[in-house]
């Protein structure tokens, strides 16, 4: 995303994709920081509405629910959370520029599936159930209960990796974050701030 960003120096890209790669693996690094993906994320800049406004790939009622699913992916502690960084609005502006159109369906149908399970599982869509909810629904969806497949547990691997390179391309993500632990393995629930250790980019997390 742009900021500060466009100043970054050969020496503090590569730090960064190696605290990428700390983060969520090899693998996923290599397939979301292609030289076009790398250059559409450093030039997005981050919108104050566009979880009220429908996306280039997302409609509008599935840009409030990805806002949510940010929230809770990475809440805000001390510092803020990937909703108010707008990575909701980064997701669909990196899915529209580096992505096939199979794999924008299928990030537009996990979306729709978790809110769909949230209906069914709360009787409420995934904007309207509680937090404490949020992050039981989506506990449940690594865990392949409450509906969820295996393939969509795999979709949401895909985009959370994808969000938190979002989150780190932002200047906040980049140097204020200190107190994330990623576990691209799967979600371990509540981890407790205080027991976190210092580590490149790390900050609390869902």
């Amino acid at each position: 995303m742009k900021s500060n960003k466009q100043n970054i120096h050969l020496e503090s890209k590569r730090q960064f994709l190696r605290g990428l790669t700390a983060l969520i693996g090899g693998v996923a690094v290599s397939q979301l920081t292609s030289t076009n993906a790398l250059a559409n994320a450093f030039n997005y800049e981050a919108q104050p509405d566009s979880a009220l406004k429908a996306g280039k790939v997302f409609s509008k009622p599935q840009m409030q629910i990805l806002h949510d699913i940010c929230a809770t992916v990475l809440p805000k502690t001390d510092t803020p959370s990937a909703a108010e960084l707008d990575v909701h609005g980064f997701l669909d502006h990196q899915l529209s520029a580096c992505y096939s159109n199979t794999q924008q369906t299928q990030a537009i149908n996990l979306v729709d599936k978790i809110n769909q399970q949230s209906k069914t599982n709360y009787a409420k869509g995934f904007n309207h159930i509680s937090s404490e909810q949020q992050t039981a629904l989506l506990v449940a969806l690594e865990s392949q209960a409450l509906g969820f497949s295996a393939q969509d547990k795999k979709q949401f691997s895909a985009l959370k990796s994808l969000l938190i390179f979002g989150y780190f391309t932002t200047e906040v993500g980049a140097t204020q974050a200190l107190n994330y632990q990623a576990i691209p393995g799967g979600f371990k629930g509540s981890v407790p701030y205080s027991t976190l250790k210092k580590s490149w980019g790390s900050l609390a997390f869902y």
